[in-house]
């Protein structure tokens, strides 16, 4: 059965990105979000994944765009959104041990193209792209749908 995550793309005033560590797995770099519960509606999940992983309160300001992993059997919504809440008083924990912004041009690794994808399509000002990629490296194809 498809998983479907819920990943938010957050921006500082200088244009870096919010990227996370997963604290588990093959510990990638990623923006917050994560997998939608039974019955959650996509927002909801982002708010809640948000919330977990940071510890901030979201504001949703639009759909990026549906990137598709076949390979895994997983259909990612990407979401452009803005920190309501201060990160200050974050700390690790067991499923994220690091977090900060970096410069798109200097993104940290390990990270896959799916995210680095989004985080580009995100930066652009993008709306509307479907992606599917073949691999954790590897896109296949992309549409724009405006």
């Amino acid at each position: 059965m498809t998983t479907i995550g819920v990943f938010a793309s957050i921006f500082d005033t200088a244009g870096h990105a919010l990227c996370i560590r997963q604290n588990y797995g093959e510990r990638y770099w990623t923006t917050p979000g994560g997998r939608l519960e039974a019955g959650e509606a996509p927002a909801d999940g982002l708010i809640r994944e948000v919330r977990e992983e940071i510890g901030a309160a979201i504001a949703i300001e639009g759909l990026i765009g549906a990137y598709a992993n076949p390979y895994k059997d997983d259909l990612i919504l990407c979401f452009a959104a803005r920190l309501l809440t201060s990160l200050q008083g974050w700390r690790p924990h067991a499923e994220i041990d690091a977090l900060d912004f970096f410069p798109l041009d200097r993104l940290p690794q390990p990270m896959t193209a799916n995210t680095r994808c989004r985080l580009r399509d995100a930066a652009a000002g993008r709306n509307g792209q479907y992606r599917v990629f073949d691999g954790p490296d590897r896109m296949r194809s992309q549409l724009y749908f405006a």
